[in-house]
């Protein structure tokens, strides 16, 4: 093999193993979901600063509170109620990394004017448009790789006249980690799922919060299959963290009882122990769920029927 072809091989390598290791970030916002990939590789510094505030809690319940339209997206600076966040020590410059202020890329914001190149604290933004006049100054660190959709509309909500403050400001709910080159849980992975090997599996899938206390999201998941030549159903529940990835759900199946007038729920038995079942979603569309049970173990790879109303499943 020529030394050129060894170079091109290492650099494929070397770029795959860099993103194996780009930690995400899922803004939850109330236009949408935005999930972001941080450089850790080209901008170490900033993307362990902005980790920090992302662990500590302090962009939830904080505002995007400065929009420009067809420029930049800005947020990290104020709560919900107007106050603003406690800031960190500011951080050294990576402006020089070779990332680019394009659409979809995340940079941190500066203060002054001309900006102050050492004066990253918490402050960010998206960029909406092209701005690579901003590359000399400020430091991107990532980029969205979900989220378009919810980007676009934050891009075209109204703002006072003169101004870049939306009239109504995006709301950044919660700000999580998610596990470098996952896809976390989201509500539009709530609908129907189906093998595409095997067309009488399938699952119904909810994701969605206890009503009364929305205390955090919970998985609940139907699955519906056949076996030893009859139909089955099987059901379960579990809590997960925001950003996860993946769920354990612990599945259950009722035996005995007849319907119509014959219901008796005396005669009704729930194996509880029937076996669990680990959902990991791959993007909006896919993903595999692999399951442990009294019917053996297995892996499915599943694809989604149906998505809820008004929200889409278009890739970056």
């Amino acid at each position: 093999m020529s030394l050129k072809s060894l170079l091109f091989v290492f650099l494929i390598a070397f770029g795959q193993l860099a993103a194996a290791q780009n930690t995400r970030v899922l803004l939850d916002t109330d236009r949408g979901p935005l999930l972001l990939e941080l450089d850790v590789v080209r901008a170490p510094i900033t993307s362990a600063n902005f980790l920090r505030y992302v662990d500590d809690g302090a962009y939830n319940a904080t505002l995007l509170a400065r929009v420009v339209p067809n420029f930049v997206v800005q947020g990290g600076g104020f709560r919900e109620n107007g106050a603003q966040i406690t800031r960190r020590p500011a951080i050294a410059s990576e402006r020089s990394n070779g990332l680019r202020n394009i659409p979809g890329s995340i940079a941190m914001a500066l203060s002054g004017n001309p900006p102050n190149t050492a004066s990253a604290t918490s402050d960010f933004f998206i960029n909406t448009n092209t701005n690579t006049s901003l590359d000399g100054s400020f430091t991107v660190f990532g980029r969205l790789i979900f989220g378009t959709k919810t980007l676009a509309g934050i891009n075209t909500t109204p703002i006072y006249i003169g101004s870049d403050d939306p009239i109504r400001p995006p709301l950044i709910k919660r700000a999580s980690r998610v596990p470098a080159g996952e896809f976390p849980i989201l509500p539009l992975h709530s609908g129907a799922w189906f093998d595409p090997n095997n067309s009488g599996k399938g699952f119904l899938i909810e994701v969605s919060q206890t009503a009364g206390a929305e205390t955090g999201p919970i998985m609940v998941v139907s699955w519906y299959d056949y076996f030893e030549g009859k139909q089955i159903w099987l059901s379960g529940i579990a809590p997960f963290a925001h950003g996860a990835s993946s769920v354990e759900v612990p599945l259950q199946i009722t035996t005995g009882g007849q319907f119509g007038s014959a219901f008796q729920p005396n005669q009704v038995v729930s194996d509880n122990a029937w076996g669990r079942i680990t959902l990991r979603f791959t993007g909006c569309d896919a993903g595999t769920f692999s399951y442990t049970s009294r019917y053996g173990n297995g892996s499915i790879a599943v694809r989604s029927l149906t998505l809820p109303t008004n929200e889409s499943c278009v890739a970056n």
